[in-house]
């Protein structure tokens, strides 16, 4: 205290005490704290989505199971009831649309604000017919390699007394019912598009990311989404592509994209090829393969100087990446999904 009565601090005897002003966050600290904040929300809204889908899911499956302890009229008819609901649930789809409706409701309510419908379904650059057919064969060139992979992973896992053959059965299967012809072919597609090229895709761009970035990265959510160890590879892959046509096209296009993926070259072949001979039905199969396969390895080849140039241009520094993958709500939804992917495999019988 000096003779004037003040401290060495420059305040007055007996003044309460100011603390020191806070520290200046450096520009980099500051940056990374807004990028991880507007990821970590994202991934918040993506875990509850999920959430949504799996209580639906669950709820619809105990009120059958509390419907049917109502209706039995003994034990053994009560198993015989929920034996045959099991057999069938997997080819309806009535809770998965319920579901999903009420989880993209609950996207378009959390992100008002940072990301309107109206953002996300802006148009971009014009879409012509021969980019289109380009995109269409890149994304069916992958069909043919994953068939090899799906059956090269069984071949190991058998090995081991494990089998994964239900889960691959179930990637590959066309809807054998209305319900699930309506969420495979376009409820699904539709939805899946609004929320991880739409709301993930755009939030990892308005984060800082670069469009690269922004398209693998929402490809590699969305491939883990599907839960199955097989197809979310191949998931990651067409993620890319409606990434790339989200991107660079708009939204519409994504989907326009996903549906014919879905319906097209998945239930409308496996529908027509059920109705042909085996013989015929598996040469019209291989055949689309590798057609498709041929012309979507020759875009690659041809296009290549410019989806590195592309790569290049858009790709954000590597820390973006490890930015991403050290968000608690992005690692929570990937544990979670790769829970779900390995409970898949099964004992071999």
């Amino acid at each position: 205290m000096d003779n004037n009565g003040y401290t060495n601090n420059g305040q007055p005897v007996g003044a309460p005490v100011q603390p020191p002003p806070p520290r200046a966050l450096s520009p980099e600290v500051a940056q990374r704290k807004a990028f991880k904040g507007k990821v970590e929300y994202m991934g918040c809204g993506l875990l509850i989505y999920t959430f949504i889908i799996y209580a639906v899911y669950i709820a619809d499956l105990f009120g059958h199971y509390i419907y049917y302890a109502f209706k039995a009229t003994s034990k053994d008819n009560y198993m015989e009831l929920v034996e045959a609901y099991a057999e069938k649930m997997l080819e309806k789809a009535g809770s998965m649309i319920v579901g999903v409706v009420i989880g993209v409701a609950f996207l378009i309510l959390f992100f008002i604000k940072a990301l309107p419908l109206k953002k996300i379904f802006a148009h971009h650059g014009k879409m012509t017919f021969s980019k289109l057919i380009m995109l269409i064969c890149v994304l069916m060139s992958c069909q043919l390699i994953f068939t090899f992979i799906d059956e090269g992973v069984e071949w190991l896992l058998n090995q081991v007394g494990l089998s994964l053959q239900q889960a691959i059965e179930m990637s590959q299967a066309g809807s054998t019912t209305v319900s699930m012809f309506l969420y495979a072919s376009i409820l699904g597609p539709i939805a899946e598009e609004i929320v991880y090229r739409g709301f993930v895709m755009h939030t990892f761009e308005r984060a800082g990311c670069g469009k690269f970035c922004s398209i693998l990265v929402s490809a590699i959510l969305f491939g883990i989404m599907h839960a199955n160890p097989t197809q979310s590879v191949f998931a990651i892959y067409v993620g890319v592509v409606f990434g790339y046509a989200a991107m660079e096209f708009g939204l519409g296009w994504s989907i326009a994209l996903h549906i014919i993926n879905n319906l097209l070259f998945g239930d409308v072949l496996t529908f027509i090829a059920n109705k042909l001979p085996e013989t015929a039905a598996e040469v019209l199969e291989w055949g689309v393969l590798i057609v498709m396969f041929i012309a979507g390895a020759a875009v690659l080849v041809i296009k290549r100087k410019n989806i590195v140039s592309y790569i290049r241009e858009n790709n954000p520094p590597v820390k973006h990446y490890s930015y991403i993958f050290t968000c608690i709500s992005i690692l929570a939804f990937i544990v979670l999904n790769i829970l779900l992917a390995l409970s898949t495999v099964q004992k071999l019988k």
